[in-house]
């Protein structure tokens, strides 16, 4: 049965092994921008109705949007990749401008194909992002909005090639029309979205607490990746930066009162 208390759920054999697993500390919310440097190609999946096979995601509103899933796929992996070639490289913490984070026993419970049977069994990447398995689930710490235009955006159309994966050969006479969000350089298409973060008390989640320091970290200064979908065709290139941060502790969360402020203040400095 479930174990429920502050704002996560626990899932174990009893309630001895959750021993301070749900002390909120804070409640951290990162605000990011997207701004698109290539076509963004965020699908909704084949239309039978539509002139276009593949069309982009959208809201209500008729708005393309990013969905949070998008975004905590793309930094669970992310983060994951960066750590584990770290580790790899024969080094057993990372340290970033004073931030600390422990590489040991695990990253990455997927990656590394552990199954974790109790609390401590648990990887870093498993922590923060959340955790399903057999005997063990734990809920995820970091949440992501959807990410909604910033202003008004266009959507392109191209036609493809389609590919056969089998052969991974063009297949001949295919073709698949695909949309995309259009990208401008000198007014950028740019998307908004909230990272939420739990930060709990727990020493055990000391490590999970630096990681997501150390991805603010790596905001400020700006990421540029790929996300979503058609990577390998010239979709989905951008750059992320945070814009600004927000905190609430537990007694702020009551009182209703969340404060503005600036990294330095976050890191201690």
């Amino acid at each position: 049965m479930p174990t429920r208390r502050g704002f996560m759920t626990f899932w174990g054999d009893s309630m001895s092994e959750a021993r301070g697993l749900l002390s909120l500390r804070r409640r951290i919310w990162a605000d990011c921008e997207i701004e698109l440097l290539e076509p963004l190609r965020v699908g909704a999946g084949k239309d039978q109705t539509s002139p276009i096979d593949l069309p982009i995601l959208r809201d209500s509103r008729g708005r393309p949007v990013i969905p949070g899933s998008t975004l905590k796929g793309f930094f669970r992996s992310y983060l994951s990749r960066l750590l584990l070639a770290y580790k790899i490289s024969g080094s057993s913490l990372i340290e970033v401008d004073g931030i600390k984070v422990g590489l040991e026993p695990c990253i990455d419970s997927i990656s590394e194909k552990i199954d974790a049977k109790k609390l401590e069994d648990l990887c870093l990447i498993d922590r923060m992002f959340g955790y399903s398995g057999r005997d063990l689930s734990l809920s995820s710490l970091i949440k992501f909005t959807e990410a909604s235009p910033v202003d008004t955006v266009d959507a392109l159309s191209r036609t493809h090639v389609s590919l056969n994966r089998e052969r991974d050969a063009a297949e001949r006479g295919a073709l698949v029309k695909v949309e995309a969000v259009k990208e401008y350089e000198k007014s950028p298409t740019r998307f908004r979205f909230t990272i939420i973060f739990d930060e709990l008390s727990d020493p055990q989640f000391s490590g999970a607490n630096n990681l997501f320091m150390l991805l603010l970290k790596l905001l400020h200064k700006g990421l540029e990746e790929f996300i979503g979908g058609w990577r390998s065709r010239g979709y989905g290139r951008v750059r992320m930066k945070l814009i600004g941060i927000r905190v609430a502790d537990v007694k702020d969360l009551f009182e209703g009162n969340v404060k503005e402020v600036n990294l330095a203040d976050m890191l201690g400095r």
